[in-house]
């Protein structure tokens, strides 16, 4: 048979995977309120670990996720969930050693990097760029900075924290030596702390063995 003669077979074939591809394209995945409630969870229970959230704004966080879903789930639901995670960390904390945690040391070395003109903060901010932008109000021009974002922290069940540095307004032909020059100087801060601190690029990495941080404020 040529190429250019007509087929029923695979004709009906070439229909049968169209008319399924099709269908796959089609099919949503619907999430229950019990899936958002899970993602709730999640969340709650990163942001809570980070000891940096009272828990007004965990909750607040927490509302703002659940109300994404068209399925949301109640207000008391989500508040329930958070509660749970902020006493089970809260219990878990009194059974801790505040002064075996990394934490300590990293705010020990933000402290002497403050000493130092480097404006480090810990928690500090929803983004990058937001931070950056509430730094320029109070750093002038060529302002160094080393920053950990709320969603950075979040991450320390991963076993890591990215302190990210930067310069702000400097001159562009010496920004990027100056961008060099704060993380040598975090990384030797957080060393001298007795922290596993690398240097990547713009960010350190800071390898995190325990993190108990209180909880800033009893619910």
């Amino acid at each position: 048979m040529s190429t250019n003669e007509f087929s029923p077979g695979v004709a009906a074939d070439a229909a049968d995977v169209a008319e399924g591809s099709w269908g796959d394209e089609a099919e949503a995945v619907e999430l229950t309120a019990d899936d958002v409630l899970a993602d709730v969870r999640s969340t709650a229970r990163a942001m809570v670990r980070a000891g940096c959230c009272t828990f007004e704004q965990v909750l607040g966080r927490a509302l703002e996720l659940a109300a994404l879903a068209d399925d949301a789930p109640s207000a008391g639901s989500v508040e329930r969930v958070v509660r749970h995670e902020w006493d089970v960390r809260a219990a878990a904390l009194a059974q801790a050693d505040p002064a075996a945690s990394d934490h300590v040391r990293v705010e020990r070395a933000f402290a002497a990097l403050g000493r130092e003109g480097v404006a480090a903060r810990l928690g500090f901010s929803c983004c990058r760029e937001c931070g950056e932008a509430e730094l320029r109000e109070v750093l002038p021009d060529g302002g160094a900075y080393a920053l950990v974002t709320q969603p950075d922290l979040e991450q320390l069940a991963a076993g890591r924290l990215v302190v990210r540095c930067g310069v702000l307004r400097a001159d562009e032909a010496r920004a990027e030596a100056a961008v060099r020059d704060v993380v040598g100087r975090v990384v030797a801060a957080l060393t001298e702390q007795g922290l596993d601190a690398r240097a990547d690029g713009r960010t350190v990495v800071v390898h995190v063995r325990e993190w108990a941080k209180p909880l800033p404020a009893a619910a």
